[in-house]
């Protein structure tokens, strides 16, 4: 009669602890399974980008181009390329000499303010734009509308 009682004691802790640790192992499967999951999502790195600051009175924005980390690009064309995209809009005046800003988001250069290229806070000419200037991902641009002198038309540096 003891084997019984102690039978029918046992049968009811299993039958208490079989749900019981089936509820905790299933528990911290799901719990494993989304820390995981987060983790994963967390350790991809964020994709290198040229980024370009656009700045003026009553227009201020940021672009990101994507790039890899040891590959630099033209300026003027990220910049068509953006232009072509309109995002933001933008006109050129090219020569054969030189290559300039004209208009950004309908802001166009007048003859005491323009559009004026800084790579790095150094000043981007038409000249040097013409040429070809690369920009990577750890280049600071910025394309502010500032004051300007200009001779015949074309800004003196």
């Amino acid at each position: 009669m003891n084997q019984n009682l102690y039978k029918s004691r046992n049968g009811w802790i299993h039958l208490f602890l079989s749900p019981f640790i089936f509820i905790n192992l299933v528990s911290f499967l799901i719990f494993f399974g989304v820390q995981c999951s987060l983790a994963t999502k967390s350790k991809k790195s964020k994709e290198p980008q040229i980024q370009i600051q656009f700045i003026s009175d009553e227009y201020e924005e940021t672009k990101s181009i994507p790039s890899s980390l040891f590959e630099s690009k033209d300026l003027l064309l990220i910049l068509a390329e953006l232009s072509k995209k309109e995002d933001p809009a933008m006109r050129f005046i090219s020569t054969n000499r030189t290559e300039e800003i004209m208009e950004v988001n309908g802001k166009s250069n007048s003859w005491s303010e323009g559009w004026v290229i800084y790579v790095n806070e150094e000043k981007i000419d038409g000249v040097q734009m013409k040429r070809g200037v690369r920009v990577s991902p750890s280049d600071k641009i910025e394309i502010r509308y500032e004051a300007v002198e200009r001779v015949f038309g074309r800004p003196t540096s």
